[in-house]
């Protein structure tokens, strides 16, 4: 400090007068002359009021105003540069060290927190599963090979033609798409579509009868591996294949042949009456 508010105290006491006695003159409070006479400009509000207060205090003491302003002035750049010069203070110093700590300890709070979800977990699923024996899996199927009897097809459409058979085996191959409905030794009727390229073996130990065929011209017929001629391009009904006579009968017209198989026609036309076997 340049050492105003040391000549202002020194003066004030060489008139024997007091801080009460002064602000009842100047009015300026009694604090206020304390706290020039201690350089202690903090308490004081602003420079302007300051200068203002030094002014009328030297004054009313009788020392020149000027000097002591110049004092001031003097005292206040010292004091800039004081804060200038000294280090400014780490401000959130704190916060180099706090950040990091505030880190960890966010950190290891969530691994425990982890941890503890999956020990807890893990525990209470081995008590849950514990003296639980899954049931063991199926074995698989044993599939067996069908011996050679099986798997023989019992509409008698099966086996070669050229196996020895006792009975009667119609072999047709189909060059055109053919529905007919057939029965064999008298059991039920079976309907079939026939597409171009197909086979069907049919076998009897009696008796083959056509109950119908709706398309003859895509056919070609072997009786007991003897190609028959072809039956017409029109639907036929009624045609029985039997052993008992050599005489195959389709619509008017009769064919033989020389393996001594017959074919009878039933209901064929009403101007032949009943049901029985041409010869």
């Amino acid at each position: 400090m340049a050492g105003e508010g040391a000549i202002l105290k020194k003066a004030r006491e060489e008139k024997g007068w007091t801080y009460q006695d002064i602000e009842n003159v100047i009015k300026i409070r009694a604090r206020y002359l304390k706290a020039l006479e201690q350089e202690e400009y903090d308490v004081l509000p602003g420079v302007t009021y300051t200068k203002g207060f030094l002014r009328n205090y030297a004054k009313y003491l009788g020392l020149d105003p000027e000097e002591i302003i110049g004092l001031y002035n003097i005292s206040r750049q010292q004091e800039v540069e004081n804060k200038v010069q000294m280090p400014p203070k780490p401000v959130g110093q704190k916060a180099f060290w706090f950040k990091p700590l505030v880190i960890v300890l966010f950190a290891v709070v969530v691994i425990g927190i982890i941890y503890g979800i999956s020990y807890f977990g893990n525990k209470n699923d081995t008590s849950q599963n514990a003296g639980y024996n899954p049931p063991p899996l199926p074995s698989a199927p044993v599939v067996e090979e069908p011996s050679d009897e099986e798997g023989q097809i019992p509409d008698g459409s099966s086996p070669t033609p050229t196996e020895e058979y006792s009975g009667i085996v119609a072999e047709i191959t189909f060059t055109d798409r053919c529905w007919m409905r057939v029965k064999i030794d008298g059991g039920p009727p079976v309907d079939s579509m026939n597409y171009k390229g197909e086979t069907k073996v049919l076998r009897g130990s009696r008796e083959i009868e056509f109950v119908s065929i709706g398309n003859p011209g895509g056919m070609i017929m072997k009786l007991n591996g003897v190609e028959i001629e072809p039956l017409g391009k029109q639907p036929v009904f009624n045609i029985v294949i039997n052993q008992d006579t050599s005489i195959i009968c389709h619509r008017t017209e009769i064919y033989f042949l020389k393996n001594d198989i017959d074919m009878t026609l039933r209901n064929f036309k009403k101007s032949i009456p009943g049901e029985g076997t041409i010869r």
